[in-house]
C-alpha cells in the first residue's frame, strides 16, 4: 500500500461535510422538476412525454456521456477543482431553466445541469476513497449520500412549501420574485445556494491518492478497457443490472407525485409535501443503515456485498404497487420505499466498486456505472412509464398502473443479474486474475 499518509480527520471531516451538501443539491436540481410537472405543464403547455424528456432525456444524455470524460480527468487532476466548477455549472444550469420561456430553452437548460452534475459521482467517491482508511469508507461514503438520500424529500417539502408561500407574495421583497411563478423562484433559488456551495468546496484541500495503481502512471481509457475486459464476466452483467434496477428506480421516483395528484386526488403542494416528508425519513434511515451495514463485517468478505446488491432489487417492489394502495397517505408509504432502498443499493454498489477497482481507475469506473444506469435508466425509466400511460393504458390518471408494468419486471431481471454476477465473481476470485489481485490488497483490514 502507498505510503501518502490519509489525511487528518479534521480535514476529511471537512471535505466530506462540503460533499455532503453537494450530494443534496445535485439530488435537489436533478429531482426538484418532479414536484413541479404540474405547474409547467400548464404553464409552458406540455404534454406527459415532453415532461419525461425534461427529467430523462435533456438531462441523462449529456450526464452520461459528459460523465466518461470527467471520470477520466477525476483520475488524472485535482479533484476538488474539478468538482467545484461542475457545481457552478450545473448550478447555472438551474438557473436557466427558471428563467425558461418555452420547451426548448428548458431543455437546453437541463442539459446543462446535466454536464455540470457529470462531475460530482467520480470526483466525490474518489475523494472519499483518498479521505478515509478501508474500515471506514461505508460509512464516509453513505453520510455522503445521506445528503443525496434526503435531499428528494427535503426538495418535496421545500416545493410544497413555495408552491404556497409564492401566490402569497412571501418572496415579493426579492428583486425580480413579485408575480414570478413559483417553479421559476424555487429554480433560480436553488441555483444561486449552489454557486455558495461551490465556493466553500474550492477552499478544500484535495488528498493524496492511495492503494493500487496499474495503469503505469498513465490512467487513460485503455487501461481501464484492457482490466474491465480481462474481468468482463463480473463487470458486464454487473453494469447491465445495475441499468435494469435505474430504470425502474428513476421510473418511480420521477412519476411518484403525479401517482398521488392524478390517481388519489391530491394537490401538487400537498403531493410534494406528503412524498417530501416520507422520502425525507426514507431516505436518511436506507442511507445510514447501509454504511452502518457495509462496515460490518459480515460484508467485508469479498462476496457479502453482492449478496446485498442482489437481494435489494426484491425489496423495491413494494414500491411499484403504490397504484393498489387504499389511500393516498399508504400509497405515499409504499413510494417512500424506492428512496429507502435507493440509496442503500448506491452506497453498497459503490462500496463494492472501489475494492474492485484500482485506485486511479476509480473516477472512470464510477462514471461508467453512472453511465450505464443513467442513460438507459434515467431516460427510459420516465419515459417508458409516460409512454405506457399514453399509448397502452391512454389515461393519464393510470400513471401508477404503468409504473408497476415497467418498473416490477426490471426490478427482478435486475435480481436476477446481480445473483449471476456475485457467481461469475466467486469464480474470479478463485484463480490469480487482476481483478483478485486488486481486491487482496485494499481491504477494510487493512489499516494504514
Amino acid at each position: 500500500m502507498t505510503a501518502v499518509p490519509y489525511p487528518k480527520k479534521l480535514t476529511a471531516y471537512s471535505l466530506l461535510a462540503v460533499l455532503f451538501l453537494s450530494s443534496i443539491l445535485n439530488t435537489t436540481d436533478r429531482s426538484i422538476l418532479n414536484f413541479l410537472v404540474g405547474p409547467i405543464r400548464h404553464d409552458l403547455k406540455i404534454s406527459d412525454v415532453q415532461v419525461s424528456l425534461l427529467e430523462g432525456l435533456s438531462f441523462t444524455v449529456v450526464y452520461a456521456l459528459s460523465g466518461l470524460g470527467l471520470g477520466l480527468l477525476a483520475d488524472r487532476v485535482a479533484r476538488v477543482r474539478l468538482l467545484a466548477a461542475g457545481i457552478a455549472v450545473w448550478s447555472a444550469g438551474t438557473m436557466l431553466a427558471g428563467l425558461a420561456q418555452n420547451f426548448p430553452l428548458l431543455f437546453a437548460a437541463r442539459m446543462v445541469v446535466g454536464l455540470g452534475e457529470a462531475a460530482l459521482p467520480p470526483c466525490s467517491i474518489s475523494l472519499l476513497c483518498d479521505s478515509f482508511v478501508p474500515a471506514w469508507r461505508g460509512r464516509a461514503i453513505s453520510l455522503y449520500l445521506l445528503g443525496g438520500a434526503m435531499a428528494t424529500g427535503l426538495a418535496g417539502l421545500l416545493i410544497g412549501w413555495i408552491l404556497t408561500a409564492a401566490p402569497a407574495g412571501k418572496f415579493d421583497f426579492v428583486p425580480g420574485a413579485a408575480g414570478a411563478p413559483a417553479w421559476r423562484i424555487a429554480l433560480v433559488g436553488v441555483g444561486v445556494a449552489g454557486m455558495v456551495i461551490a465556493v466553500l468546496l474550492a477552499m478544500q484541500k484535495e488528498p493524496g491518492r492511495h492503494g493500487v495503481a496499474i495503469s503505469g502512471g498513465k490512467p487513460g481509457l485503455r487501461p481501464v478497457a484492457l482490466y474491465m475486459n480481462a474481468n468482463r464476466a463480473v463487470f458486464a452483467p454487473l453494469y447491465l443490472s445495475s441499468a435494469l434496477f435505474s430504470i425502474a428506480a428513476y421510473g418511480i421516483v420521477n412519476w411518484a407525485a403525479p401517482v398521488l395528484t392524478r390517481q388519489f386526488g391530491m394537490g401538487a403542494a400537498a403531493a410534494s409535501h406528503d412524498v417530501g416528508l416520507a422520502f425525507l425519513f426514507a431516505g436518511g434511515i436506507g442511507a445510514l443503515t447501509a454504511g452502518q451495514i457495509l462496515d460490518h463485517r459480515i460484508l467485508r468478505g469479498r462476496l457479502g456485498k453482492l449478496t446485498m446488491i442482489s437481494i435489494l432489487p426484491l425489496c423495491m417492489l413494494p414500491a411499484t404497487a403504490a397504484t393498489l394502495a387504499p389511500s393516498a397517505p399508504v400509497a405515499a408509504g409504499l413510494l417512500a420505499v424506492a428512496i429507502l432502498v435507493g440509496p442503500m443499493m448506491s452506497i453498497v454498489m459503490l462500496g463494492a466498486l472501489s475494492e474492485m477497482m484500482p485506485n486511479d481507475m476509480r473516477g472512470l469506473s464510477v462514471s461508467i456505472l453512472g453511465f450505464a444506469g443513467t442513460m438507459l435508466g434515467g431516460t427510459l425509466g420516465p419515459l417508458l412509464i409516460a409512454e405506457c400511460t399514453e399509448h397502452v393504458l391512454h389515461d393519464g390518471n393510470l400513471v401508477g398502473r404503468a409504473m408497476l408494468m415497467v418498473a416490477g419486471p426490471c426490478l427482478l431481471l435486475a435480481s436476477a443479474g446481480f445473483f449471476w454476477t456475485r457467481r461469475a465473481l466467486a469464480h474470479n476470485l478463485a484463480g490469480p486474475s487482476s481483478l483478485s489481485q486488486v481486491m487482496a490488497v485494499d481491504r477494510p483490514e487493512v489499516q494504514p
